[in-house]
């Protein structure tokens, strides 16, 4: 029992000097008697910091510029007319919340209606302002998604452009394309719009002479014989279709391309009904011009 008490004691007393050793001390009281600025907005804090800033130089921080100590707690005719001027200017460059920080800071030493006044526009602005971010956040995110949209309603309407010639497979054997295989080393594809160089724009189709055309759905394709999209119409054809040269038809090797059964999707979407050859050599087309256009589905 005695060793019991011993131990106990020994445990109080210890206690008790670890208490008394780390004991806090009072927090100092503040240079001025207002209560702490707190930063309101965390996405703002810049600007709330420089209202603070201003707020404690005024009211007994530390100088920025001497760093000397001053203990002013309340605000001379000076001080006021320095916030007047500091948050007017916050009002303008649409930092609200600093704003109304300095406003708040004046009411704090006197009952000024001109601050009061102030107050409520800054909030009513800063109210409004929040809205017109937002909504502009979500027209952005509209916008986005529309400008996804036409790219995919365009890339729908691409056109297919080939030096080779068209059909459902890739064959540098049989000198054809695939219909829409991007990859194919003898295309090239257009979104609608207007070509006025048709060498330019058709470049690896021109290295490999044109002479396949594929138009999917709802799009249209007018070729013109001369630039600036006049002279003779040599094709002006509303898909989905094929169109291959008409000027290979003799080869033996093209003759089935018209007829073939394509793979299950180039079938349905291109059966042999869509599939046609140019009237012209499509070698000549390139000194002309051509349009792709979309065409409105009813």
């Amino acid at each position: 029992m005695k060793v019991t008490i011993t131990i106990l004691g020994i445990i109080c007393s210890s206690t008790l000097t670890f208490a008394q050793n780390h004991q806090r001390t009072p927090s100092a009281s503040p240079v001025f008697g207002n209560e702490p600025v707190a930063v309101r907005d965390v996405h703002s804090s810049n600007t709330v910091s420089e209202a603070v800033s201003i707020i404690n130089t005024i009211r007994g921080g530390v100088n920025a510029a001497t760093q000397e100590t001053t203990s002013k707690r309340t605000l001379t005719e000076a001080d006021y007319q320095a916030l007047i001027t500091k948050a007017d200017d916050f009002m303008l460059q649409q930092k609200y919340d600093a704003a109304i920080l300095l406003y708040e800071e004046i009411l704090k030493d006197r009952d000024d209606s001109s601050a009061k006044d102030r107050i409520l526009e800054a909030e009513a602005l800063r109210s409004k302002k929040q809205k017109e971010d937002e909504q502009r956040k979500k027209d952005e995110i509209l916008r986005a998604k529309a400008e996804l949209a036409l790219s995919d309603k365009h890339d729908k309407n691409t056109v297919h452009f080939t030096g080779a010639l068209m059909s459902d497979e890739s064959s540098s054997k049989h000198w054809t394309s695939e219909a829409f295989n991007k990859k194919d080393p003898y295309s090239n594809f257009l979104q609608p719009g207007k070509y006025n160089d048709l060498v330019h724009d058709l470049q690896k189709a021109v290295d490999f002479t044109l002479d396949g055309i594929a138009i999917p759905a709802n799009t249209r394709l007018i070729v013109y014989a001369k630039p600036n999209f006049t002279g003779e119409i040599l094709l002006d054809v509303t898909g989905p279709a094929i169109v291959n040269n008409g000027y290979r038809i003799s080869n033996k090797r093209f003759k089935e391309l018209s007829s073939k059964q394509f793979h299950d999707a180039l079938q349905s979407n291109f059966p042999q009904s869509v599939r046609s050859w140019s009237s012209t050599n499509m070698h000549t087309w390139l000194n002309g011009s051509m349009e792709i256009l979309l065409e409105v589905v009813e």
